[in-house]
């Protein structure tokens, strides 16, 4: 069948476009598809006119900036590459130029609809980079370089982390001006590392004349809390900055959700140094709970050294697990210490390292006291947030990053996972 569409603006006509469809049910519906494209590219072509035209001359160095007169311009959309004309300025003084309606447009410096920018990013937190170009090819007909693609979303994403760090230090400076967006009853912190292998070598300790791949810490933390339907709500953060800017960043998710109006406090980590001294700096007045698979992983490996037979080491696991259990950290080093006297050698070293990671913890082990508050004693919910967020995109198989695109993709994931992705092209500046 022979197709014809008109396209009238505002009542003048601009085009009539034509289409033979036919074939196979697949191929109809591909060549629907290109037709759709084409009245989308005349659409754009003549709405981008009419949008240039309506913006007001910029200003430079204090004064109106000079009309150098139109210039056209082809760029990517979802519907295909369009052309149309926008006017150019220059200021007098400094002899810089400006085309105000780029800014509008386009993402950035990148000849890449805002809209096409926002499929692109999206698509690029989920595949891998090698697979890209393809797959915008398949599923929306649109043929961009690997390159330029990769680009993009670093120079996006890249934007957003920084923006982030910025936003962090002024909430430190300002607490006061952060207004919470929910006041929950009960607010749980949490925070971890998970390495990524980066693109940067360095050489092999045992064979200078060989290097291998540096891995690098990507930091993540995580806001969590019910709500009236006991249902899980979390929002998550990232960073492989500096600890400080990381911890501002944290600090200000949590004030966002309703951290200092909670009746109840919660932090939870692993036993990461670091982790609780994000807790002294900025969640002081929370309480400290020490991750319970964390701490029973360090009883497990002393029981291993302690005993050879595997069913002592069980006994002797179960009977401390069970103390920690119930009487918290306190309970298991008024246990561990008298066994200290009948050992020698490694086993007495593996059994005092025990004791002073438990002695140095027990504000954080009270386990019994946590269980009748029915809080939670586990950091599950940080532990798939590491996944979700770095995980299943910066560890798949022979992947490898810069440190810089790391922050981008991981930046863009976040917005996703926190349900902000439309908001944030919707006041994205770049």
């Amino acid at each position: 069948m022979k197709v014809e569409v008109t396209v009238r603006i505002d009542g003048r006509e601009v085009a009539i476009l034509e289409e033979c469809i036919s074939g196979q049910a697949i191929d109809v519906e591909q060549q629907t598809e290109r037709l759709k494209d084409r009245v989308g590219q005349v659409v754009l072509a003549e709405g981008f006119s009419q949008l240039a035209a309506t913006l007001r001359r910029p200003c430079c160095c204090g004064k109106p900036m000079q009309n150098k007169g139109p210039r056209r311009v082809t760029i990517m959309s979802q519907s295909g590459e369009i052309s149309f004309n926008r006017t150019r300025y220059r200021c007098r003084e400094c002899r810089q130029y400006q085309t105000p309606a780029d800014r509008v447009i386009c993402c950035g410096h990148h000849r890449v609809t805002r809209h096409l920018a926002k499929q692109i990013c999206q698509l690029a937190t989920l595949e891998h980079f090698t697979r890209l170009e393809q797959l915008m090819a398949d599923q929306h007909a649109v043929h961009i370089g690997h390159d330029e693609m990769l680009q993009l979303v670093h120079d996006v994403g890249g934007t957003v982390d920084a923006r982030r760090q910025t936003e962090a230090i002024r909430a430190v400076e300002h607490p006061s001006q952060i207004t919470p967006k929910l006041r929950p009853k009960q607010v749980y912190v949490s925070c971890d590392g998970i390495m990524y292998c980066t693109n940067q070598r360095e050489p092999c300790p045992n064979d200078p004349e060989r290097h291998r791949m540096i891995w690098r810490q990507m930091r993540v933390g995580c806001v969590y809390w019910q709500d009236e339907k006991e249902y899980w709500h979390k929002q998550v953060v990232w960073g492989q900055e500096d600890l400080p800017t990381f911890s501002a960043s944290l600090y200000r998710l949590a004030c966002e959700y309703g951290y200092r109006e909670a009746e109840e406090k919660i932090f939870t980590a692993d036993g990461g140094d670091w982790c609780w001294g994000i807790q002294d700096q900025y969640f002081a007045d929370s309480v400290g709970i020490l991750d319970w698979y964390h701490a029973s992983e360090h009883v497990w490996d002393c029981g291993k050294q302690l005993h050879s037979d595997s069913q002592q080491v069980r006994t002797w696991v179960d009977e401390g697990l069970s103390l920690l259990r119930t009487k918290g950290g306190d309970g298991l080093v008024e246990w561990l210490q008298p066994q200290l006297t009948k050992l020698r050698g490694k086993k007495r070293e593996a059994l005092n390292s025990l004791l002073g990671y438990f002695r140095s913890r027990v504000g954080i082990t009270d386990y019994h006291i946590y269980r009748d508050h029915n809080w939670q004693i586990g950091s599950g919910m940080i532990e798939s947030t590491a996944k979700q967020l770095v995980g299943i995109r910066l560890k798949g198989p022979g992947m490898h990053w810069s440190p810089l695109g790391a922050s981008a993709i991981t930046a863009l994931r976040a917005y996703n996972i926190n349900g902000n992705w439309y908001s944030l092209w919707k006041n994205l500046n770049i």
